[in-house]
């Protein structure tokens, strides 16, 4: 069986890239990602899935899954002009994604999948700081976490409990991180943009801290991610996420800007 070694969760700002390179060292956020990025060193991964939402890079209203596994042998970013990172081209594992893909569909889970991809900001800026080099294959895995209507948080859990069955049952020895990739609260664009549901965020990160998933799933209801937020959606990913873990506890938890950071590790 595959073994899920870490799981961690981090945002992807897409301007965060373009703020370090500019002023290293004065970010809290370069830190925190670089801290993350020592669990990630340490648990050696063969292989990466991020738990991602697509920002209309690849998928619009007229064609947007509720979820998508990518199952690209390599695939090229950034193409948003928000984002400004160096070029970078991310080796997929197309065993892998396909093997997802089938026991997904077997286990009543109807999850799209694309052949053709191009990375956004939500896959590429976590892996620019926490494996600048690219080396490891990555499995992208879509969530529907910003165009209304989401799937419930329920659901995600559950795709989340699904994903490490997979993982225990997969035929190879590969060693899998999971990487969450999405902020907690947040506003862009209107007379909000900036805005931060402070509460919220704290209320999340405690309840992932003491390890209440089931407590979070409830109370992450379409109204309450709507309330903090226009981009809340994305803890959805954090949610699946959630559901992989199992009863394990986060050994890193930390709040910044509306989002968070933390690890679990698993071995």
């Amino acid at each position: 069986m595959a073994n899920l070694v870490l799981a961690v969760g981090v945002p992807h700002g897409p301007r965060l890239p373009r703020r370090v390179a500019q002023a290293p060292g004065q970010h809290r956020a370069e830190q925190l990602m670089f801290e993350v990025r020592h669990y990630v060193e340490q648990s050696a991964p063969d292989v990466v899935i991020v738990i991602a939402s697509d920002h209309f890079t690849n998928f619009f209203y007229d064609s947007l899954p509720t979820y998508c596994i990518g199952l690209t042998e390599e695939a090229e970013g950034p193409v948003e002009t928000v984002c400004v990172m160096p070029h970078a081209v991310i080796k997929g594992h197309v065993p892998l994604g396909k093997a997802l893909l089938n026991y997904c569909l077997k286990s009543n889970f109807d999850v799209s999948a694309s052949q053709e991809l191009h990375m956004d900001h939500s896959v590429l800026v976590p892996l620019h700081f926490l494996t600048p080099s690219y080396h490891i294959p990555v499995v992208p895995l879509f969530i529907n976490a910003l165009a209304p209507p989401l799937p419930s948080a329920r659901r995600c859990y559950a795709l989340g409990r699904m994903l490490r069955r997979f993982l225990d049952q997969y035929d190879g020895d590969q060693r899998v991180a999971l990487v969450a990739s999405g902020v907690i609260s947040g506003e862009v664009g209107g007379p909000r943009m900036g805005w931060i549901d402070e509460d919220w965020v704290e209320t999340v990160s405690t309840l992932l801290e003491q390890g209440k998933y089931q407590s979070l799933v409830r109370g992450a209801t379409p109204e309450r991610l709507a309330a903090a937020g226009n981009i809340s959606g994305e803890l959805l990913t954090w949610i699946t996420l959630a559901g992989a873990v199992g009863d394990s506890k986060p050994v890193y938890v930390k709040r910044d800007e509306g989002s968070g950071y933390a690890v679990w590790t698993l071995e």
